[in-house]
């Protein structure tokens, strides 16, 4: 069954000069319990349609065509002029940026974050229920909760600020979680700790995962299926061993060949 479907969207980037369709025409499914890769290199739409679902976009950037649903529910139609992306926000649909620390408030403890998200998307929940979660949704980060929750992101690690920022987006018990190049900005140690983190959660939760980067090698640790973007456009699909093993398209062949490969020597 499908959890999340994306019907023949279309986003515009406009600008004072021109109008650039960022997402053109795509259509995208996954299903419950699943983990898919979205690959592509930087401006390739990716983000913008991870962006779109959950109407994070920039003033200037702008659904114009087609329609999102998830759980079978209508979140966004533009034929209708229906928008309804705050429901599912944060609820139902949790998310992990690049750069945790500028996606956090700088001012606020991750207890504070975690207190903010649970009050607000569970209404009357109890003090002692907030805490309960946070220390049990730290835990399930690897992390000595009782000192994160009263640490700033400054006072973490990358590695421990981004499994913080994971805590954060999977506290309400979101169905799909989208982590959007949530590895990019962080050492290799702390990119494996993140994926085997993610791994966990996707298998004991049975939680979906929208992957979204440009390394295939990390996708390819991670995903089920990958996904393909290109100038905006899905250019390939299939499961990870069929993009792997057998690409049809010039530009997933590119990006394949771009992962590092290692000699026995050590040398590239």
């Amino acid at each position: 069954m499908s959890l999340l479907r994306i019907r023949d969207l279309v986003v515009e980037a406009r600008s004072q000069s021109k109008i650039v369709q960022a997402v053109d025409h795509v259509d995208f499914e996954i299903g419950e319990s699943e983990v898919v890769g979205l690959i592509g290199e930087s401006g390739s739409g990716k983000t913008t349609l991870i962006r779109s679902i959950l109407d994070l976009l920039e003033r200037n950037v702008k659904i114009t065509h087609g329609s999102i649903e998830f759980s079978g529910e209508t979140v966004v139609d533009v034929a209708t002029g229906y928008s309804e992306s705050d429901s599912v926000r944060g609820s139902r649909i949790g998310m992990v940026f690049q750069s945790p620390r500028s996606s956090l408030d700088p001012l606020m403890t991750i207890g504070g974050h975690l207190r903010e998200i649970l009050r607000r998307h569970q209404p009357g929940i109890s003090r002692e229920a907030v805490k309960k979660r946070s220390i049990e949704v730290l835990g399930e980060m690897g992390l000595e909760a009782e000192r994160v929750m009263r640490s700033y992101p400054h006072q973490l690690s990358g590695g421990m600020c981004q499994r913080a920022a994971i805590a954060i987006a999977i506290a309400p018990y979101p169905a799909l979680l989208v982590a959007d190049e949530c590895t990019s900005a962080l050492d290799v140690t702390s990119q494996e700790e993140v994926i085997k983190v993610l791994k966990r959660l996707t298998d004991d939760r049975k939680m979906a995962l929208i992957f979204v980067t440009h390394d295939m090698l990390l996708a390819s640790e991670l995903c089920d299926r990958l996904v393909v973007m290109q100038n905006g456009k899905m250019v390939e699909s299939g499961t990870t061993e069929q993009i792997l093993g057998s690409p049809r398209e010039e530009y997933t062949k590119q990006l394949i060949a771009a992962v590092p490969r290692w000699t026995p020597e050590g040398n590239a």
